[in-house]
C-alpha cells in the first residue's frame, strides 16, 4: 500500500537549520556540511524524510534527503514530548481489502522428497496426477483459484480508522482506478476513538498493471494527515497480518516513527517500504528494479493467542487465501495478565528493518546468510593451517544483512519473473542454473593456467564410498549420498575431478539429479551443484586449483550462477578464477620475502625482499623494473577476499613499509589474518608469481 503523498523535494545549501521544536530532536549531517538540527527523521533504505519541525510531523511536508548525501543522522528525541497525545482525531486508511480473495500456497509446498523435490500437497483442492506431479505441478493446482478473470466483479473495501484520541467528524471520500474517479462518497456518522468505517466499491477486474486509490478529504484538524490516503497495486502480493487487539491498543499510546499513534499506520508504512525498496532495486538485468508489488489487504484482531488466530486463516479446503502472512505472537505473560509490552523507544521511532526482510521471505526468498561457511576440519589454507571459510559474496542486501539495503539481482529477477504467481514455493530460482559451466583458472596477468589440478568438494554433500566415479567430457564426478541431510559441512572428498586445458578451462560436469518444475517456471536439470535444495546449502563448491605444487582456494557459490542466467548467459557461463601463479612471460620472482612488525608501531609493518638473481645476461622476459606489494586479510577464498595491491615500486626497492589501516572496507567475518606478498614487474608491466611472506601457524 503507497501512502500516496507529496514530498517535498529541497535542493540544500551548505548551513545550518535551527527550528523550533521538542526540547531534544534529531540532528541529520550531510556530507557537503549542511546540518539538519532539531528535525524528525525517518530512514526508507534509498533516502531519509525529514520533517524540519514538530509541527510537520505527520504531514507531507518532508525533505526527501537521498541516502547517499548523508553523513550521520543522530537520533535524540524527548521521549514524553514526542508522545503526548493531541487532543485531535486522525483518521487513517489502514488497508484496502480485496474479495473474493486468491488462493496461497504457504503451507501446501511439500519438500520431504529426499533429494529436496518442491510439490504442491496437501490441499483438498488439489489434484492427484501421481509421478506427474514434479514436472506437471499445473495439473495439480488447476482447480484453485489463482487470478482474476477480465470482468469478472471483485469487491474492494477501504478500512479508515479512528486513530486519534478526539471523535473524528464525518468527511467526504473518493475511490479511483489509476487516476479516474470512479465514485465520490460521505461518510455521514462522527467516528470515535480506535473505531472503523468500511468503504466497498464494486470493480469489473482488468487485466494490466493498474491501482486502487482511497483518498479522505476533511477539513477538519488532525494529528496527521499522511494516512489520509492509501494507493495499491491491484496486481499485488496481498499480505494478512495477525495482531491482539490487546497489543494495538497499546500502540495507540505512542508515537512511531511515522508521526502517528497506530500500529496499522507504522506497519503498513513497512509495507509501502517495501514497494519503494522494490523500485529502487535497479540491476543490470532488472533495469526498472522489482515491478512486483505487495499490498496489506487486511488486520485479523484477535482477543486469544494470535498464534490460534494464524492457524484459523486456513480454510476448510487446505489453503490460505493471502500471499503472506506476519503475526506479532504474545507471551504466556501478555496473555494471561493482559498487560502488553511494547519495544523500545528507539524501535517504535526508527524502522523495523527485520520486517521487510522477514516478509520478502513470504514472497519466497531464501536467506542468503545460509550461503556464509565457517569452514571444516578437513579444508585449512597450507600456510598457517587456517580453516578455509566463505562469505556471501554480496551481503549488503536485504535478504542477507536486512535493511537498509535493497534486494539482490537475483531477487529482483525472481520477482520480475513470478510477480502474477502465488506464493508458497521457497528459493526455486535456486534451479536457474545455465546449460553448460566452465572454469577458467588465469594467473595473476590474467592469462589460462594451463594444465593445473583441480579438486571440487560441496557443501551440503557426502561422497558415497560405494558409488563408482563416472567420466564426462574428459573429468570425473562422484555419487554422493542422498539421505535428505542437506546440513552437512564440506565433502571431505572431492565430488569433481579434473585438469584444465592448455587455454586453462576445465567444464564443469552437469551431474543428475532428479528431475522437478515449479509452478514459477524454474526446471531443475543436471548441473554441476546436482541437486540443489531450497536453502542453498548446496550451492557452494569449493575448488582446490593446484599448479607448481601450490593449491589455492576458491568458493563457486549459486548466486553467480542464478545472476549469470538472470542476464541471459543461459546456454553458457565461464566463472574465472585468478590465481597468483606466474605466466611464462614473466619476471623472475623476488627471494626471501619477510613481513615483520616496527617495535613500539601497531600500525605499520615492514615487508623486505631481495631482487631475483640473474641467470639469464641481458634476457628481457627476467629484466625487472619495479615490484608490487600485495595485502590479503582473512581466512576466506581467493574469490572472496583476493590479494590487493598496496604499492609500486622501482626496480631498486627491497622493502615497504605498509600501513595496517589502509584497507578495502571489506567484511573479514571469520578472520583477521594478515598476509603480505611481492611481485616483480617486467616489461610491460607483466608480473611474476606473488611470493607469500610466511605466517605463523594457527593455534589449533
Amino acid at each position: 500500500m503507497n501512502r500516496s503523498f507529496w514530498l517535498a523535494l529541497a535542493v540544500l545549501a551548505p548551513s545550518v537549520f535551527v527550528v523550533t521544536s521538542l526540547a531534544q530532536a534529531d540532528t541529520l549531517e550531510l556530507k557537503d556540511g549542511t546540518v539538519l538540527k532539531d528535525c524528525f527523521v525517518r530512514d526508507e533504505a534509498i533516502r531519509y524524510l525529514v520533517w524540519e519541525k514538530m509541527g510537520d510531523v505527520g504531514t507531507p511536508n518532508m525533505k526527501v534527503v537521498p541516502r547517499s548525501q548523508v553523513k550521520e543522522w543522530k537520533k535524540a528525541r524527548d521521549e514524553a514530548a514526542w508522545n503526548a497525545h493531541p487532543n485531535l482525531p486522525d483518521l487513517s486508511v489502514t488497508f484496502i481489502e480485496i474479495n473474493p480473495k486468491l488462493a496461497g500456497l504457504h503451507g501446501v509446498i511439500n519438500y520431504e522428497d529426499v533429494t529436496g523435490r518442491p510439490v504442491p500437497k496437501g490441499a483438498k483442492t488439489m489434484i492427484d496426477i501421481g509421478d506427474r506431479c514434479w514436472t506437471e505441478p499445473e495439473e495439480i493446482v488447476k482447480n484453485l483459484k489463482l487470478k482474476y478473470r477480465p470482468g469478472e466483479e471483485i469487491t474492494l473495501t477501504a478500512h479508515v480508522m479512528n486513530v486519534g484520541f478526539a471523535t473524528a467528524e464525518p468527511f467526504d471520500y473518493v475511490w479511483m482506478i489509476d487516476d479516474a474517479v470512479l465514485k465520490r462518497g460521505k461518510c455521514t456518522q462522527s467516528i470515535k476513538e480506535m473505531e472503523e468505517a468500511t468503504f466497498p466499491l464494486k470493480y469489473n477486474w482488468k487485466e494490466g498493471m493498474h491501482s486502487a486509490t482511497f483518498r479522505i478529504v476533511t477539513d477538519q484538524p488532525e494529528i496527521a494527515t499522511i494516512n489520509n490516503q492509501a494507493t495499491d497495486a491491484l496486481w499485488a502480493f496481498s499480505y494478512s497480518f495477525v495482531v491482539s487487539k490487546g497489543k494495538d491498543q497499546v500502540w495507540h499510546t505512542v508515537r512511531s516513527a511515522v508521526g502517528t499513534f497506530s500500529f496499522e499506520d507504522y506497519y503498513r508504512w513497512h509495507v509501502d517500504l517495501m514497494n519503494t525498496i522494490f523500485a529502487g532495486s535497479i540491476w543490470p538485468s532488472a533495469p526498472q528494479g522489482i515491478k512486483a508489488r505487495v499490498r496489506l489487504d487486511r488486520i485479523i484482531y484477535c482477543d486469544g493467542d494470535p498464534a490460534d488466530a494464524q492457524s484459523a486463516l486456513v480454510q476448510p479446503d487446505g489453503l490460505r487465501y493471502d500471499q503472506g502472512n506476519w503475526t506479532w505472537g504474545d507471551s504466556a505473560e501478555e496473555i494471561k495478565t493482559g498487560k502488553y509490552q511494547l519495544p523500545s523507544f528507539d524501535w517504535y521511532t526508527g524502522t523495523e528493518w527485520s520486517l521487510p526482510h522477514e516478509l520478502g521471505h513470504q514472497l519466497g526468498i531464501a536467506d542468503w546468510y545460509w550461503i556464509d561457511y565457517g569452514g571444516t576440519e578437513d579444508h585449512r589454507w597450507p600456510d598457517n593451517g587456517e580453516i578455509i571459510t566463505h562469505f556471501e559474496l554480496h551481503p549488503n542486501q536485504m535478504m542477507h544483512w536486512h535493511g537498509p539495503n535493497l534486494h539482490g539481482e537475483v531477487d529482483a529477477n525472481y520477482l520480475n519473473e513470478t510477480w502474477d504467481k502465488p506464493r508458497g514455493y521457497f528459493a526455486d530460482y535456486y534451479f536457474a542454473i545455465p546449460r553448460e559451466n566452465f572454469i577458467k583458472v588465469v594467473d595473476v596477468n590474467g592469462i589460462g593456467v594451463p594444465y593445473a589440478r583441480i579438486a571440487i568438494f560441496q557443501r551440503g554433500a557426502e561422497v558415497d564410498p560405494a558409488g563408482a566415479p563416472i567420466q564426462d567430457q574428459g573429468v570425473t564426478y562422484f555419487p554422493i549420498i542422498e539421505d535428505g541431510n542437506f546440513e552437512k559441512l564440506a565433502s571431505r572428498e572431492p565430488v569433481i575431478i579434473g585438469m584444465t586445458d592448455s587455454d586453462g578451462v576445465m567444464r564443469l560436469p552437469n551431474r543428475p539429479v532428479t528431475e522437478v518444475k515449479t509452478l514459477n517456471g524454474y526446471h531443475r536439470l543436471p548441473n554441476p551443484f546436482g541437486n540443489m535444495n531450497v536453502m542453498g546449502n548446496r550451492g557452494e563448491l569449493l575448488v582446490e586449483v593446484t599448479r607448481y605444487n601450490r593449491p589455492t582456494y576458491f568458493m563457486l557459490e549459486i548466486y553467480d550462477y542464478n545472476v549469470a542466467w538472470f542476464r541471459g548467459q543461459k546456454d553458457k557461463f565461464t566463472m574465472v578464477l585468478k590465481t597468483p601463479y606466474g605466466s611464462t612471460s614473466s619476471p623472475l620472482a623476488p627471494t626471501g620475502v619477510l613481513a615483520a612488525p616496527i617495535e613500539n608501531d601497531r600500525d605499520h609493518l615492514r615487508v623486505t625482499w631481495s631482487a631475483p638473481k640473474v641467470v639469464r645476461e641481458q634476457q628481457y622476459l627476467d629484466r625487472v623494473i619495479g615490484y608490487r606489494v600485495y595485502r590479503r586479510i582473512g581466512s576466506m577464498t581467493l574469490n572472496d577476499r583476493p590479494w590487493f595491491a598496496v604499492a609500486t615500486l622501482g626496480p631498486n626497492a627491497t622493502e615497504f613499509i605498509v600501513d595496517l589501516k589502509q584497507m578495502p572496507e571489506d567484511i573479514y567475518w571469520y578472520s583477521g589474518t594478515n598476509r603480505f606478498a611481492v611481485s616483480s614487474l617486467g616489461e610491460l608491466s607483466m608480473e611474476s608469481e606473488l611470493v607469500e611472506a610466511p605466517i605463523p601457524p594457527v593455534k589449533r
